[in-house]
């Protein structure tokens, strides 16, 4: 499948008005009737492609979903969100991670974000989710009985290279700041406490998980590096052993970019169990010439084709549509584990200025080896 500009998906979420950004074409005629004026009008709306037309109807249909399990569901626990398989709440998580790029929560059914004065009456200190000196940025939402703390991704260039120099071994300040947020949560909100991220943020959600024992559900996500692991007193074995039993859930698009240089460098992998979204490339094209391959890869790793993908292929399905309690056999007991205490799209991007991007931050990196 080819992604393509969904304006009514991005409608739904708040991001664009569908009827003030439909391209209308300019009449030379001195005076146009109200007739000709509806009919041209009605033309330009038609002009959605069926995709994006049947991808607009199976969100519809989520979101519809989302609406009629919250007023059905129980209350949840850490321990429901655990476990290899996907489960229909991993769709609501990709909203919430998405939900904390922005400063300003665009809504989701049944998830609350915590504003700064309830954060400040639970006791964490908002600006400590803020940090613009290293790029740090997360947020805290409610759903169910279940706090879920959210981190973003790679903002600007320096958060691509954090999450490069970390699994290169570096000691990375916003990996700190994270662990320590988990902890004060855990702290303050009790034991259901969750944890979701994207990119850099799946890399500090990772680092937050086995620094608590409490699950997470991650994205396209960074690996976490050995020397990282020890400095938060957590055994590398052990984590790997954790995460792959159901600690850590890790949803991958074919063809990310992210994925494929950690793949290609002397990186960690992403912890927990993958489960991989197909993405096709669009023509034999794009796996023939180097820049088309290029451009599609970069799209696959933002939250957009995560989205538009979960929506397309609904993995939770294919395990007979796990919501709540996991349907894996584990030890629940493994998940109360005292363990040890310690976009923004690029989509918008032309593929000049992505490539350009790519080249410049890869030589950093090859001539950070070779120093």
């Amino acid at each position: 499948m080819t992604l393509s500009v969904n304006t009514s998906f991005l409608s739904e979420l708040g991001i664009y008005s569908l009827q003030g950004n439909s391209l209308q074409p300019q009449s030379n005629s001195p005076a146009e009737s109200l007739p000709d004026k509806a009919e041209r009008i009605s033309a330009s709306s038609i002009l959605l492609s069926e995709n994006t037309r049947q991808s607009n109807a199976l969100y519809q249909s989520l979101i519809n979903d989302i609406s009629a399990r919250a007023m059905e569901s129980p209350i949840l626990t850490a321990n429901d969100i655990a476990g290899k398989q996907s489960k229909f709440i991993d769709y609501n998580l990709t909203l919430v991670t998405r939900d904390v790029y922005r400063e300003q929560s665009l809504g989701i059914p049944s998830f609350e974000r915590l504003s700064d004065d309830d954060l400040s009456q639970a006791g964490i200190d908002p600006d400590t989710l803020n940090d613009y000196s290293t790029g740090f940025q997360a947020g805290v939402y409610k759903h169910q009985g279940l706090y879920i703390v959210s981190f973003t991704g790679s903002n600007e260039l320096r958060d691509f290279m954090v999450s490069i120099r970390q699994g290169l071994g570096y000691n990375e300040k916003q990996y700190n700041q994270a662990v320590e947020l988990a902890h004060k949560s855990l702290k303050v909100f009790g034991e259901n406490v969750i944890f979701t991220g994207h990119s850099l943020g799946g890399g500090l959600a990772t680092a937050a998980a086995l620094a608590t024992g409490k699950p997470a559900v991650i994205y396209n996500a960074a690996g976490v590096s050995d020397p990282t692991l020890k400095r938060m007193g957590v055994s590398p074995e052990v984590a790997r052993e954790l995460a792959d039993s159901g600690l850590i859930r890790h949803y991958s698009v074919q063809y990310d970019w992210l994925g494929d240089l950690q793949k290609a460098l002397p990186v960690p992998q992403p912890m927990g169990n993958t489960i991989e979204l197909k993405y096709e490339l669009g023509s034999i094209w794009d796996s023939i010439l180097p820049h088309r391959y290029g451009l599609h890869s970069f799209k696959a790793h933002f939250l957009e084709a995560v989205l538009e993908l979960m929506t397309e292929q609904k993995p939770w399905l294919n395990n007979g549509d796990a919501m709540l309690a996991s349907t894996d056999v584990t030890d629940e007991g493994m998940f109360a584990l005292n363990m040890p205490s310690l976009h923004s799209l690029a989509m918008t991007m032309d593929e000049p200025a992505i490539r350009e991007q790519f080249e410049e931050t890869y030589q950093q990196i090859t001539s950070q080896r070779s120093g």
